[in-house]
């Protein structure tokens, strides 16, 4: 088995660890759950027997014969195998509909982030999700405003779900050893209703163009898009930066531009 440095796979190996990780994932007891890149099973092994079902999804075929190997060796029944980039899954037609999953996975670190952001503004029916990241992408993503890691994911996250690092993982606890620390983080989709999507979409672009030069002052930084006028009027100061706003000041200025001649 060689792990694929182009799909970001560092197989987890220790079955203390994935143990620990499954316990976490079903102490609120759900028992629908979604892995992605299972690899050869350790995660999935240990979370089988907690769940009604779960759906793994794998992009490297190459490994698919030794996790349904594993699975078959353990008598396993109630884990459905996709060969499939989860990037490019179907979420409306792969996952059951209304019921409500949990995401656990040791996440490939090249795509941690941004599956993340991704699920939980196009998928609500994963409410909750439990995964192992590169450390730093955890603390990012986890990070209050003010801090060194706060960043434009810390916020668009922040907006959709409260997010706590649960505990560190050792890089010898992997197959090959990364040269980073891990971290599983637990992130727990909010219960209220999403914005409109036109009021999402300039909170999106208004943090994209806060942190795309976050060194300079929102008065700079969100020149074009909104002024100095708008920031007022929702009791903003024009001289802080981007990395001093939390998600709801984001929303703020968003929702003062949907009527503003900026806003779409």
């Amino acid at each position: 088995m060689r792990p694929s440095k182009a799909l970001g796979q560092n197989f987890l190996i220790d079955a203390n660890v994935a143990q620990r990780i499954a316990r976490l994932a079903t102490d609120t007891g759900g028992d629908k759950f979604i892995e992605v890149g299972p690899g050869a099973g350790a995660l999935t092994v240990a979370l089988a027997p907690l769940a009604s079902s779960v759906l793994a999804i794998e992009a490297d075929r190459y490994v698919i014969p030794i996790l349904f190997d594993v699975l078959a060796q353990r008598d396993i029944s109630n884990v459905k195998v996709l060969h499939q980039d989860v990037m490019d899954f179907s979420w409306s037609d792969g996952l059951e509909q209304g019921e409500s999953y949990c995401l656990c996975a040791n996440l490939p670190y090249n795509i941690a982030a941004t599956l993340i952001v991704r699920i939980l503004e196009e998928v609500p029916a994963v409410g909750r999700l439990v995964v192992m990241v590169q450390d730093e992408v955890g603390r990012r993503i986890a990070s209050e405003p003010g801090t060194r890691q706060y960043s434009g994911v810390s916020a668009k996250v922040a907006y959709w779900a409260t997010t706590k690092i649960a505990f560190s993982v050792s890089p010898s606890v992997f197959f090959p050893q990364p040269n980073v620390e891990s971290v599983v983080i637990d992130v727990t989709r909010r219960a209220e209703a999403p914005i409109s999507g036109a009021t999402y979409g300039l909170f999106s672009d208004v943090i994209r163009a806060g942190f795309s030069r976050r060194r300079q002052m929102l008065r700079r930084s969100l020149a074009g898009l909104a002024d100095v006028g708008i920031l007022d009027s929702v009791g903003i100061d024009p001289s802080l930066r981007a990395e001093k706003l939390s998600y709801l000041d984001f929303l703020k200025i968003a929702e003062a531009l949907v009527g503003s001649d900026r806003g779409r």
